[in-house]
């Protein structure tokens, strides 16, 4: 008898250690980081391959959770966010290119990319097929419902593109399938106070058909814990649904936008940049615009600049007598705001610019500052595409800890300049413009051995200026998560 228990054990133990030898196999392969090669910088816009260049070793195809998607439908019908898209189609050519069981990928846009972005996908090699009418998707869909046909369609900005036409016609084409072959539906989501078109997501829930991928970790939590709030109503039907069950990742579009400029390290910092919207209720532009006056009438020498003259609407005109260049607030979006005719020298607006401008341009700046309203949803609910565009022309971000806290992929000082709450962005800005901090000290009181103080004095420790390693690191660690996301998608995971 003791014999037997003995053999029983050991059999026990010996299943017990195959299970988990699987289960680490399966952690390994469905969870391990893809190196990325460190290339070198390439002039814009004379650069026609993309420099994240596929890791040398391929790793070993996950034989246990294998590649269930193969054929994946990457579209939209909405005017915009291209670069939100694309960069997913450049992720999944990736992995699929180095998966032994290989894939496709198809784009399906309107009529043409707007404001030159056709350009940014040749030269940097996001995608190497033809975009295909985004009105022909669903027949598409339909034209093959067995083996190799669009099991994967991801869609490009889903609070537009899954509203109820689309919604409609998908579903009747994944419910004309058998079980064999449908397909999964894959979200793109920048804001969870959208709701409209979340009306669709129980009929794709309650198929185990829809994933939601939001583009910043901030979303996909506030995503996820309204699904967990709905999973738990007192409403029998909505929990029916299978909220809690629904895949919530991210996808960070930072592409790899190659750069002409070169940048001194010793450098005075010259030039900010607000990006986006001039939407007053989203950036706090009015209350910066006034932090400049007043810092501007204390002392326009550290700024660059000349007194303001006496005569009737005088703007502070260029000191050329000074050796650093003068300081300049640049404004890329759209929209109309007015600026203070005081800083109609130093606040420069670009508006409709073509994808390859706005790179230029922007990656000609020092630093680049949010200036997101305080109550503002960029915070909690909506992801702003600033910290995506900074990160991709290696600028780096004026940041307090509630933005790093929320926008977590830049959560590091590689790629960010992080100031106290209580130094608002054109005391920040001076202090960084004259590597001292006495003055913004001195004017509000803050004794020198407090919190505050010594985080302003970490802040001009670190510096704002960063190399082109740092900038690199940030966005190789960011491509190196989308491609764990990719692969989890690829396999239902």
């Amino acid at each position: 008898m003791l014999t037997m228990l003995t053999t029983r054990r050991q059999r026990a133990v010996a299943t017990g250690c195959s299970l988990f030898l699987i289960f680490l196999i399966w952690q390994f392969v469905s969870l391990n980081e893809y190196p990325i090669s460190v290339a070198s910088v390439k002039l814009w816009p004379s650069s026609t391959k993309c420099s994240a260049t596929m890791p040398l070793e391929e790793l070993e195809e996950n034989l246990i959770v294998p590649q269930k998607r193969y054929r994946a439908a990457v579209a939209s019908s909405f005017g915009f966010h291209f670069d939100v898209y694309l960069a997913v189609v450049w992720t999944l050519e990736r992995v699929m290119g180095r998966s032994p069981t290989g894939g496709v990928v198809e784009v399906y846009a309107p009529a043409k990319f707007g404001w030159q972005f056709q350009t940014i996908v040749d030269t940097l090699g996001l995608y190497h097929g033809e975009a295909k009418q985004s009105k022909d998707l669903v027949e598409a869909i339909n034209a093959n419902k067995g083996d190799g046909g669009i099991d994967l369609v991801v869609l490009g900005t889903c609070e537009f593109d899954l509203r109820k036409k689309w919604s409609e016609e998908l579903l009747a084409a994944w419910d004309a399938r058998d079980a064999e072959h449908k397909f999964k539906v894959v979200c793109i989501v920048h804001n969870v106070r959208d709701s409209t078109w979340q009306q669709s997501i129980p009929q794709w829930s309650q198929r185990n058909a829809i994933r939601i991928l939001p583009i910043a970790e901030h979303v996909a939590a506030a995503f996820k814990k309204t699904f967990l709030i709905n999973a738990d109503s007192p409403n029998a039907t909505i929990r029916s649904i299978g909220y809690e069950d629904i895949p919530v990742d991210v996808h960070v579009p930072v592409l790899d936008v190659p750069l002409a400029v070169e940048r001194s390290p010793s450098r005075i910092l010259s030039n900010a940049v607000i990006q986006g919207s001039f939407s007053t209720v989203r950036r706090d532009y009015l209350a910066i615009f006034s932090d400049l006056k007043d810092s501007l009438a204390r002392d326009p020498k550290v700024w660059g600049y000349l007194p303001l003259g006496t005569e009737k609407n005088a703007s502070y005109a260029v000191d050329t007598t000074l050796p650093d260049p003068p300081f300049h607030l640049h404004l890329i979006g759209s929209g109309s705001l007015r600026i203070p005719q005081e800083l109609k020298n130093v606040v420069a607006v670009h508006t409709k610019l073509s994808y390859p401008d706005f790179y230029q341009l922007m990656g000609s700046m020092d630093i680049c500052v949010p200036g997101f309203a305080s109550g503002n949803w960029y915070y909690d609910a909506q992801a702003s595409s600033t910290f995506a565009m900074a990160v991709e022309c290696d600028v780096p971000i004026l940041v307090t800890q509630r933005i790093r806290n929320s926008y977590t992929y830049v959560d590091d000082d590689k790629a960010v300049v992080t100031r106290p709450a209580a130094m608002r962005e054109v005391e920040a800005l001076h202090a960084l413009r004259t590597r001292d901090a006495s003055d913004f000290l001195d004017r509000t009181g803050i004794p020198w051995d407090s919190y505050t103080a010594r985080a302003v004095v970490d802040m001009l420790r670190l510096g704002w200026t960063r190399d082109k390693g740092e900038a690199r690191a940030v966005k190789e660690k960011i491509w190196r998560a989308n491609e764990r996301v990719v692969q989890r998608i690829l396999r239902d995971l």
